[in-house]
């Protein structure tokens, strides 16, 4: 299995578990005021806050430490010059 490959699968896992966690102290931080709202209105206020917790506190930490762990090369500066096409018609200019 390639080292992408497993940074991929350990991202995975990580962030299952991570999302669990998140939902299981909402639960029980909130889980009385949350219980008289309508079953949708839950869905979205937990949903919104698991949302924004991983992607601005979760992952960015565990994203590092998943890729040395798993041994996934880190990405390096983006390449310049041109992109192999036939004549840059692949290519997309915004």
């Amino acid at each position: 299995m390639s080292a992408a490959v497993r940074a991929r699968l350990a991202m995975t896992l990580v962030a299952w578990l991570a999302a669990f966690a998140v939902v299981m102290a909402l639960l029980a931080l909130f889980g009385d005021l949350l219980a008289a709202l309508p079953m949708a209105a839950r869905a979205a206020v937990i949903s919104g806050v698991l949302v924004t917790v991983m992607v601005n506190v979760v992952m960015p930490r565990l994203s590092t430490v998943i890729t040395r762990w798993a041994g996934a090369p880190r990405p390096g500066p983006a390449p310049t010059g041109r992109t192999a096409g036939r004549s840059g018609q692949d290519t997309i200019h915004l």
